[in-house]
C-alpha cells in the first residue's frame, strides 16, 4: 500500500467532520479534508447552552459560539412548561469559519471533490478515480435516507411575537398550535426562536414519520398558524429532513455524526455529539490507534446499547396519535431534569437511558401507560 501522505483523510465537510479535521489539526497531525464544496452550513442547529459551552471550551478555544435563550418553553394540553435549562442556537458562520481556519493555519488540505469508496479505512477513493491516503480515514458523509424521518417546514416571520414564542427564549415544542381535532393527522408541534436579525424562526415538525410527513403538509399547517395570527413569513423557508433510522455506514473509515448513526433515533439531534466526537477521535489517532481501533471507540458496545434503546423510543413515538404525543410529553418534561436530559443525549449510558423510560411509563395514566408499554412490545417484535 502507498505510505499515508496525511495522518487523517476526513470526507465531509459538515460539522461531524470539521470538529474532528479542526482538533487533528490542533494536535499537530496532518489533515486533508475532502467534500463538494466548503460553504458555511444552512441549516438551523439546536441544542442546549451546556453543549455549547462545552464545545466552546473543548473545541472553540473559548470563543463563544451561538445565541443562548434562558427560557425553554414546552406547550401542552397541560399549559406552558418551562423548562429551567437554557437552549441555544449554533453560530453556523462563526463555528464553521473556526475550525476551517484552524485545518487552514495547520498546513491541512481542502480538496474538492467527493469521496466514493474508502478501502482498508485508510485510502479514499474519489469519485474521478484520484486517492487519498491517510493513517486513518474519517467517513463524515452522513447517513442514509433511512424508512422513518423528522421534518420540518420553517419560515421567518418578523418578530418578536411573545404570544407564539417567549421574547429572547426559544419554544422547544407547542403540541397545540398546529393541532385540528377535525383532521386525524399525524401529529406535528410548532417549535420557534429569535434570531439575529430580529426576525423569529417558526418550524412546523414532524417528530417522526414513518413515511415521513410530505413537507407540503407541514408548509400548509405552518401557513394557516400564521394567518391566524396575522403573521406574515420573509425570506426564504427552511425544509428539514433527518432520518431516525438510518443504519451507520460500513466504508471501512471511521464514521462520525450521522455515518456513525449518532443522530437521536426519536429527536434528531446530532450536532452536540458531532462536535464533542472531534477531540475523542483525534485523541485515539494521536495515541496511535488506527481505522478499526477507532471506529471501535466511536460505536462501542455501550453507544449501540444507548442507540437501540433510543430506536425503541422513536418507534414507540411513531404509534402515538396527536392526543397521546401530547400525553407523553406532558409525562415526559415532568421527570426530573436530568432523567429527561440523559434520555435526549446519545452518549448517555443505557442505564440512565431505560431509567428515564421507565419514569415515564410510570408518569403516565393508565390508559397512556398501556399504549406506551403496547408500543414498547411491537418495537421489540419488528
Amino acid at each position: 500500500m502507498t505510505s499515508p501522505r496525511w495522518d487523517v483523510v476526513v470526507a465531509g465537510a459538515g460539522p461531524a467532520g470539521l470538529a474532528v479535521a479542526a482538533a487533528c489539526a490542533d494536535r499537530g497531525l496532518s489533515v486533508a479534508v475532502v467534500a463538494p464544496s466548503t460553504r458555511p452550513w444552512t441549516h438551523t442547529y439546536g441544542l442546549w447552552a451546556d453543549e455549547l459551552a462545552t464545545a466552546e471550551t473543548t473545541l472553540l478555544g473559548g470563543a463563544a459560539a451561538g445565541a443562548r435563550y434562558p427560557t425553554t418553553l414546552v406547550r401542552t394540553g397541560a399549559g406552558d412548561h418551562d423548562l429551567r435549562r437554557p437552549y441555544a442556537r449554533l453560530d453556523n458562520e462563526l463555528v464553521h469559519a473556526t475550525l476551517l481556519e484552524r485545518v487552514r493555519a495547520a498546513g491541512g488540505e481542502l480538496v474538492t471533490g467527493r469521496v466514493g469508496q474508502v478501502r482498508d479505512g485508510r485510502v479514499a477513493v474519489l469519485d474521478d478515480g484520484a486517492e487519498l491516503t491517510g493513517t486513518v480515514v474519517v467517513d463524515a458523509r452522513g447517513g442514509g435516507p433511512g424508512t422513518a424521518q423528522q421534518r420540518a417546514w420553517g419560515e421567518r416571520v418578523a418578530g418578536p411575537v411573545p404570544d407564539v414564542v417567549p421574547v429572547g427564549g426559544a419554544l422547544l415544542m407547542d403540541w397545540t398550535a398546529l393541532r385540528d381535532p377535525a383532521d386525524p393527522r399525524p401529529p406535528a408541534f410548532l417549535y420557534g426562536m429569535g434570531l439575529d436579525d430580529g426576525t423569529v424562526l417558526l418550524e412546523a415538525t414532524s417528530l417522526a414519520g414513518r413515511p415521513p410527513v410530505p413537507l407540503p403538509a407541514l408548509r400548509d399547517r405552518l401557513h394557516a398558524h400564521l394567518a391566524r395570527h396575522g403573521l406574515r413569513s420573509v425570506g426564504e423557508p427552511e425544509k428539514v429532513a433527518i432520518p431516525l433510522d438510518a443504519r451507520a455506514t460500513g466504508t471501512g473509515g471511521v464514521p462520525v455524526g450521522a455515518a456513525a448513526g449518532r443522530v437521536h433515533p426519536a429527536t434528531g439531534y446530532s450536532v452536540a455529539s458531532s462536535l464533542r466526537l472531534g477531540p475523542v477521535v483525534a485523541d485515539a489517532v494521536v495515541g496511535g490507534a488506527g481505522p478499526a481501533e477507532v471506529a471501535a471507540l466511536v460505536r462501542s458496545r455501550r453507544r449501540r446499547a444507548t442507540l437501540g434503546l433510543l430506536g425503541i423510543g422513536r418507534e414507540v413515538l411513531l404509534g402515538l396519535d396527536e392526543a397521546a404525543t401530547d400525553r407523553f410529553f406532558q409525562a415526559f418534561f415532568t421527570l426530573p431534569s436530568r432523567a429527561w436530559a440523559a434520555y435526549l443525549d446519545v452518549d448517555s449510558s443505557p442505564a440512565a437511558v431505560a431509567a428515564a423510560m421507565l419514569r415515564v411509563a410510570a408518569a403516565l395514566p393508565a390508559a397512556g401507560r398501556r399504549t406506551l408499554l403496547t408500543g414498547v412490545v411491537r418495537a421489540l417484535r419488528s
